[in-house]
């Protein structure tokens, strides 16, 4: 027997932690952002005055699925899931075999909220819940997903010629030398690791004159969130070094099959030994003698990631659900005109390499 329960206020993250982690270690639906770590640590960072509340489906006494989620009271009345912002994934986590139930008793709760806007954010469109929310998606971002070969060599020589030249420098005389190494950051080194992935992705970023994606209370934030995940095994962050000294640094992360691909930052004066295409290389490549089974470059569909090869293009999805009052369809409109500023910008960004 099927039956949902509500629990509301920050209370619930120390009463759902262990069904919460015992459910993610086994769940195919997970990414790191259904995790207990990553929304407890989201909300410890981002949640300020947000009223946090999760819905749950139980069979039995068993927790098979579970939704975070925030509530605010602002102009209107507005219900989102937790995790918003640096998250690129937020459906809900579902145990094995039950993602369509734990989908339709999510949008039956959430078409009897007591709110005047339902806003869903970042919905995969291959997840069970874009399936079975019934408003008309906004596209939010596009994924590129790229399925591993058995092997390394196999997978170059699916690479363009000019690509497959610069991953080889990764064997070439700077590493062989030992002028040059990518070198993963251990559970002691993680403050200074995450702190040179920050200048080196500002250095990225500021050729453009754009701040980058780690401001305000972003680096604390990740800076917690990483020390959480290496304990766990799920964070990859490595650092490149040139004689010395980093010249770039990659931000990845990994969860049961699949590499998440989160964010990067390089030196552009070094862009003759192509440091970002070495970073990415040397992470997929350790994806694969990992025996991981998919790659995913998550959210932006910017033209580097496209030469990597990926067979998956995937959409995520916002979902405006208003209720039936002026307060409703005006928070509606609010935030459908703010996805469209946000798409155009998305546009301007993505059709930028950057790697």
């Amino acid at each position: 027997m099927l039956r949902t329960r509500l629990i509301a206020g920050p209370e619930l993250f120390q009463e759902l932690k262990s069904p919460w982690q015992e459910l993610a270690g086994g769940a195919s639906s997970a990414t790191p952002f259904q995790t207990w770590e990553w929304q407890s640590t989201w909300y410890a960072h981002y949640g300020g005055a947000k009223k946090p509340q999760a819905f749950l489906l139980y069979e039995g006494e068993d927790l098979v699925g579970v939704m975070p989620m925030i509530r605010r009271q602002g102009a209107w009345r507005t219900l989102r899931p937790m995790g918003l912002g640096p998250s690129d994934y937020l459906h809900p986590l579902a145990r094995n075999g039950y993602e369509e139930a734990v989908a339709q008793h999510l949008h039956a709760f959430l078409s009897e909220a007591n709110v005047d806007l339902v806003d869903m954010h970042q919905v995969r469109e291959s997840r069970a819940l874009a399936r079975e929310l019934k408003a008309e998606p906004i596209e939010q971002a596009t994924c590129l997903v790229l399925d591993l070969p058995d092997s390394y060599e196999a997978y170059l020589a699916t690479l363009s010629k000019s690509l497959r030249y610069d991953v080889r420098k990764l064997d070439k005389s700077l590493f062989k030398e030992g002028r040059a190494t990518v070198d993963p950051v251990g559970p002691d080194e993680i403050g200074r690791g995450m702190d040179i992935l920050f200048e080196q992705h500002k250095l990225r970023w500021r050729k453009r004159g754009l701040p980058g994606a780690f401001l305000g209370k972003g680096q604390n934030f990740h800076h917690e969130w990483a020390s959480k995940a290496i304990k766990e095994g799920w964070l990859w962050l490595s650092v490149l070094n040139l004689d010395g000294r980093p010249i770039g640094a990659i931000y990845a992360m990994t969860l049961e099959s699949t590499c998440y691909y989160y964010q990067a930052g390089f030196d552009p004066a070094q862009g003759s030994v192509s440091p970002g295409t070495l970073l990415v290389a040397s992470t997929i490549r350790r994806a694969i003698e990992e025996g991981k089974q998919h790659f995913d470059f998550m959210r932006g569909d910017e033209g580097y990631k496209r030469r990597w090869k990926p067979q998956h293009v995937l959409r995520n999805l916002r979902f405006l659900m208003p209720s039936d009052s002026a307060l409703g369809r005006l928070g509606s409109s609010w935030n459908a005109a703010g996805s469209r500023v946000e798409s155009r910008v998305r546009a301007r960004l993505e059709g930028r390499g950057l790697l």
